[in-house]
Formats: C-alpha cells, structure tokens, sequence
C-alpha cells in the first residue's frame, strides 16, 4: 500500500532542500524506504568499527582536520549553504573581515560567529540528515575514516550548539560562491551612463 505523504513530511522536505544547493540532485528529494534502510544498514555496520571510532577520536585536532579536508571534496557540493541563508548570515553579522596574515583569528571568529547567528535547531536537523544521506556510500567502500568523521560530524551537528567542521565547511563553501555569483552579477551589470 502506498503511503501518502502529510503536509509536515512534505513541509520538512522543501525546507531541507531549500537550505544548501540541492536543487537537481539526489538530495534534493527526501529518502525512500530503501534508502532509509540502507542508512540504518550503515549505521548498524558502522557501530562494529568501535575501535577505529575510539581511535579518530583520540586527536580531537587531526580528527577535525581530517573532516574539514573530507568536507572540502566536491561530492559534498550539494550540501553548501544557499545564498538566501549567506545573505541572513551576512546581514546578521556585516561583512566578513579581510585579513592578510593567515594566523589573524579574525575571519575564523567572525565565521563561527555568523553561522551560530543562523544555526538553529532545525536548521541543524535538517542538516545533518542530509550528511546522513552520505553514509552508506563510505560504509559500502570501507572508507571508515571517513564514515566515522561523516557520522560524527552529523552528530555534532545536529545535536550541538557548536560550529561542526561539516558546518563551517558547508558555510565556508557557501560564502565564497555567494561572493563569486555577486562579483560576477556586478560584472554583468552595465555601467552607468555618464
């Protein structure tokens, strides 16, 4: 028997998509049921590699290093944060700093700040169960350093009142195409006739 969806699955749904640059990909439609049974499936596998778990996780700094590397890969671009969310953030926080020493904490702070600005509970939900989605691709691969840093981070992300690597990266990507489409929007625009 079919099963309908309620206004609230599907209200979930669109907001979920509407937060990164889904649109057009695999992610921008919720999970089947056979995609939630593979999530659980990896979920289920994943818990089996608790050695490999305790031992990520015993560099808090290489293990957050490791997953901003993860999350810079390109596979992850649907995840970036959209530009109604960047412009928020933005106008929330001003414009993000310059900064020509890169060991100014400034921009780094600035970021931590404005995305705290916008990552709200469901924000963050709706998140990192689209990272989840991710899952079973590492899991199936045995790339269980990068499952581990996957699951974690949509741990962190969804349960935390932090900035996850994933969600810095997510934003970081998000902010730079935001300024790329502005710059390039500003090149289209003609001059002014004096």
């Amino acid at each position: 028997m079919e099963r309908y969806q309620t206004s609230e699955e599907q209200d979930t749904r669109e907001y979920a998509a509407a937060l990164t640059r889904c649109a057009g990909t695999w992610l921008a439609e919720p999970p089947d049921a056979a995609e939630q049974e593979r999530i659980a499936a990896a979920g289920k596998a994943l818990r089996e590699q608790r050695r490999r778990a305790v031992e990520f996780h015993q560099d808090p700094t290489a293990a957050t290093l490791f997953s901003m590397n993860l999350f810079r890969d390109a596979t992850f671009a649907p995840l970036h944060l959209e530009r109604r969310l960047i412009a928020q953030m933005i106008a929330a926080q001003g414009e993000p700093p310059e900064v020509a020493d890169p060991d100014d904490p400034a921009f780094v702070q600035y970021l931590r700040q404005a995305i705290l600005s916008i990552a709200h509970a469901r924000l963050r939900k709706a998140l990192a169960a689209q990272l989840r989605r991710y899952l079973p691709r590492y899991v199936a691969a045995e790339d269980w350093q990068a499952a581990i840093a996957l699951d974690h981070n949509a741990f962190r992300t969804a349960l935390g009142n932090e900035v996850s690597p994933f969600l810095l990266q997510m934003t970081l990507e998000g902010l730079a195409r935001y300024y790329e489409e502005l710059e390039a929007g500003q090149e289209d625009t003609p001059p002014d006739a004096a």
